[in-house]
């Protein structure tokens, strides 16, 4: 029993990847959007992408994370099932806000590859 628990809590690692887009200006309030992805068959299934121009034009930063949860699920599904958490950070300021009219603007995109 003992074996299990500590496999399993082993077993249960989490990652956490950052791309830092551009710094942020002095003064500039950001705001965090989160997305969940699934990916089917260990990631060979589905782009678990999430276009980062949905959110603003020009991202501060773009996160993946995988979580204990998301790794238990990976797990009890037998990888058949795997989810994933995608981040987008966006300055609040005008000039780097989405450009909903004339939707021109960095297409940037968040993507997990394996």
């Amino acid at each position: 029993m003992r074996i299990l628990i500590a496999t399993l809590l082993f077993a249960t690692g989490c990652y956490h990847y950052t791309f830092e887009q551009r710094r942020p200006a002095p003064g500039e309030r950001l705001v965090r959007h989160e997305e969940r992805k699934p990916t089917y068959l260990n990631g060979l299934v589905g782009t678990g992408s999430v276009s980062a121009t949905k959110y603003c034009a020009a991202p501060v930063r773009t996160e993946l994370q995988v979580r204990a949860t998301d790794v238990l699920l990976s797990i009890a599904t037998l990888l058949i099932y795997t989810p994933h958490t995608l981040y987008v950070t966006c300055g609040t300021d005008p000039a780097t806000a989405r450009r909903d009219i004339d939707g021109r603007g960095p297409a940037t995109t968040a993507t997990l590859s394996r």
